[in-house]
């Protein structure tokens, strides 16, 4: 059969779309382009703003008008909180949710049979960790993810209800792929997961994302990359560790989201600026070149412009090496959609430039302040690659390999590296 696939929403998304693909192929099914004439249209969904709920109704609907014949699959996060509302959407002729990804193919071959689902693999049934097989994002680099599930339950945000309870990959598996992607030849391995920092909490001994850098150390992964992570987890201990590692990056994403407290209080954050400053300024006391980087929302219901000013100030405090700044978005369902104070479009839309022209700011500085180090760049195919605390270099080199380079400029948010 001719398989085509959309993806909406976050890196783990993306991850699992990559990891069904490669199960169809194995399978000796073609993966195509909507416009191809698919048998099968399968749309991951997404559900993190009211915005993703709306395009991915949109692209259910297309992927349909585009295959009036073909049965379309809805997969991912807003299937499984919307399954009825889903289901009901013309051509939608199966939805699976967050659960059934590993048994993706002979479900969609049952359906187009007009076979009833086997008896336990109901898809919205989320038991165990599912262990879908580490993908490639490029020649160069791969990414495992080692963990699901989210019980945080920011105010702001329903993937608590859409991804549910923590699942970890085993040790044995994480060992198992990561071997496995060594021998491939994979340069840099990216671990991803909904909540990464939970790592192995239910998993026997519990096991840490700590126990997962020491594995990779052990196996021999050139270059190991962290996902995004609570900033909580960032401790003595865990920057201790990564300090020892051979194989991490000194590329730390701690997910902020306001460097005001009341406003974190409001999105049920559970840490304060303080809190935060204090454990990225450890991180970089053990790995003085390590990069920060962040996720900030801008606009958050009842932030006044004295909230949003302190958020401006915490980011300089920092010295953020990158931010991924957006507008908050109204998600239905969840607290902060029925909180006070909601701001205007236009409002949002101000302060979220005003984070993104600090963001360009503070990244400028970080490569400034990195010119002059000798660097280890992972080249990708067009003539540029990144060192291990995420600066993007151009230089001479060709793709996979890794060179040794001494910075010595920068154009606008790439670095100019010359080989030594």
């Amino acid at each position: 059969m001719r398989v085509s696939f959309y993806t909406l929403g976050c890196k783990v998304n993306h991850y699992e779309t990559a990891a069904m693909a490669e199960l169809f192929t194995a399978a000796g099914h073609q993966v195509v382009a909507p416009t191809e004439g698919a048998d099968v249209c399968i749309v991951n969904t997404c559900t993190v703003t009211a915005v993703a709920d709306q395009k991915s109704r949109q692209m259910l609907s297309r992927f349909h008008s585009l295959n009036p014949g073909a049965l379309v699959v809805a997969v991912g996060c807003y299937s499984e909180v919307n399954r009825e509302a889903v289901s009901r959407l013309p051509g939608v002729g199966l939805v699976l949710g967050t659960g059934g990804r590993k048994d993706i193919v002979s479900l969609v071959e049952g359906a187009l049979l007009h076979a009833p689902l086997p008896e336990g693999t109901a898809p919205f049934a989320r038991r165990d960790f599912e262990e879908l097989s580490a993908v490639a994002d490029s020649r160069t680099r791969a990414t495992l993810k080692i963990q699901d599930g989210c019980v945080s339950f920011c105010t702001y945000c329903a993937i608590p209800f859409a991804r549910g309870a923590l699942r970890s990959r085993s040790m044995d598996s994480c060992r198992r792929e990561l071997t496995a992607l060594v021998a491939k030849g994979y340069q840099e391995i990216v671990l991803t997961g909904i909540e990464l920092s939970e790592y192995g909490k239910d998993l026997t001994g519990r096991p840490t994302l700590l126990h997962v850098i020491a594995l990779a150390d052990e196996v021999g992964v050139p270059r190991l990359r962290l996902g995004s992570l609570d900033p909580r987890f960032a401790s003595e201990a865990f920057a201790r560790a990564c300090a020892k590692s051979r194989s991490l990056c000194h590329q730390f994403h701690l997910s902020l989201q306001s460097g005001s407290k009341t406003v974190l209080e409001r999105m049920n954050r559970r840490y304060t600026p303080e809190a935060f400053l204090e454990n990225a300024r450890r991180l970089r006391a053990y790995m003085p070149d390590a990069a920060i980087t962040t996720d900030v929302i801008g606009g958050f219901p009842g932030e006044t412009e004295a909230e949003h000013q302190e958020t401006l100030a915490f980011l300089e405090a920092v010295g953020f090496a990158r931010i991924h700044a957006f507008p908050y978005s109204r998600r239905p369902g969840t607290k902060a959609a029925d909180m006070p104070g909601q701001l205007s479009q236009r409002e949002k839309a101000r302060r979220t430039r005003e984070l993104i022209a600090l963001g360009e700011k503070l990244e400028a500085a970080f490569i400034d302040s990195q010119i002059g180090t000798v660097q280890q760049v992972l080249m990708e195919e067009d003539g540029t690659g990144y060192t291990g605390n995420y600066i993007r270099v151009r230089c001479k080199g060709t793709a996979n390999e890794l060179v040794t380079v001494r910075l010595t400029g920068r154009e606008k948010n790439i670095a100019i590296g010359e080989e030594i």
